[in-house]
């Protein structure tokens, strides 16, 4: 539980500082008029948060 804890950290808080590299992924794909939305990175920003969350109270409850 503390690897998987660590792994989607580092994921989400790329997700929060780069959300155009996971915008661009090939899988789903998502359309031209999406990616150049303004909102889709806000979307891309709250999801990391909230896995950032998820992340560290899995880091927490491995520890405890």
């Amino acid at each position: 539980m503390l690897i998987t804890g660590i792994l989607i950290t580092i994921v989400a808080i790329f997700m929060l500082l780069v959300p155009q590299f996971f915008m661009k992924l090939k899988s789903p794909r998502i359309p031209d008029k999406l990616l150049k939305n303004p909102k889709m990175k806000i979307i891309l920003r709250i999801w990391g948060g909230i896995f950032v969350i998820i992340g560290i109270l899995l880091i927490v409850f491995s520890i405890i």
